[in-house]
């Protein structure tokens, strides 16, 4: 059996520290296109990432990987794959909650970024000039707000809890309405436009396919109010864009704070980059190296066991692609 490592992005030391507790298991690190397509032949078990899976990549595994029946995932989202396609007949998984801890950070960051008026105080930085006077007036503070999380999974929960520290009043939308900590209110996803009139910062961290598709709609937006934020760190996809520009301009709402966007890379002359209501960072909100030691390693190997022995695997995204 052999299994193949593919991520040019990322120095893979806890995939290759794992994978010494299995030494019947032929382990290779492809760090190139050249050397994935040779290393795919044979391979069983293929682990990558959502951004290492570009449309070359993809091409390659599709074509070189034919004895591929288990792809693990190094992240929780796998848009990308799925879009450019996943080789057929394999079991599909990914590691889900494992940068949660990092994804809620940013987003606390850009919400902080946006009531705390980080760009007018960068500017004065920049341009050598004390803006007290000029910014204060358009400060807030997060304690209080009533925050709005779309998606209640691994990622909306830490959001939440993090979001308690700050003394926010915390309302999840989600399909399930089971109890959950850290949430004072939890509703359906057909309350969102009810649910968004009240709300001073709406998070999105659903995941994205057919069914959320644009979920941050035009009436969505029609229905917040002036004051509020919006906040995305789960994907472009999941917000109609057009609608949002269109709030940001008429300063229907008050700012929004983005970490993903419709098409990445943003191009040179997208109209986000001159919005002065807008904090912009480039898809990285579960970058960082503290927090999860080899904890896709572990991900990995409790897989890899379950697999040898011929058990279901856990964080099953797709049971077999056709």
């Amino acid at each position: 059996m052999k299994l193949v490592s593919y991520d040019p992005h990322a120095r893979r030391t806890d995939i290759k520290n794992a994978m010494a507790a299995f030494p019947q298991v032929e382990f290779a690190a492809a760090t190139s296109l050249e050397s994935l397509a040779e290393e795919l032949a044979g391979a069983e078990i293929l682990v990558t990432s959502n951004r290492a899976y570009e449309e070359e990549a993809a091409h390659i595994i599709r074509e070189k990987g034919r004895d591929l029946r288990w792809i693990q995932f190094t992240t929780s989202g796998l848009d990308k794959a799925i879009g450019y396609g996943l080789p057929p007949g394999v079991i599909v998984t990914n590691a889900a909650g494992l940068r949660a801890f990092s994804v809620a950070e940013h987003a606390l960051h850009l919400m902080l970024a946006l009531v705390r008026q980080a760009r007018m105080t960068e500017k004065g930085q920049r341009e050598n000039v004390w803006t007290r006077d000029a910014v204060t007036p358009h400060m807030t503070n997060l304690a209080g707000l009533n925050l709005i999380i779309i998606g209640t999974g691994a990622i909306g929960q830490e959001i939440a809890r993090k979001a308690k520290a700050f003394d926010m009043h915390v309302t999840g939308i989600s399909r399930s309405l089971a109890e959950l900590l850290h949430f004072d209110r939890l509703r359906p996803r057909s309350d969102l436009a009810m649910a968004a009139k009240d709300a001073d910062m709406i998070v999105m961290a659903a995941n994205y396919d057919a069914d959320t598709h644009q979920m941050m709609s035009e009436n969505i937006f029609a229905a917040m109010k002036p004051s509020a934020c919006f906040i995305n760190i789960g994907r472009g996809g999941l917000v109609d864009e057009a609608a949002l520009i269109a709030a940001l301009r008429e300063r229907r709402i008050a700012g929004a704070g983005l970490d993903v966007t419709q098409v990445e890379p943003l191009p040179a002359d997208h109209p986000l980059y001159a919005l002065p209501n807008v904090v912009l960072t480039p898809h990285v909100a579960g970058a960082g190296s503290a927090g999860t030691g080899d904890g896709m390693g572990r991900i990995l190997a409790d897989n890899l066991r379950l697999w040898l022995k011929g058990e279901t695997l856990q964080k099953i995204v797709i049971e077999r692609t056709k």
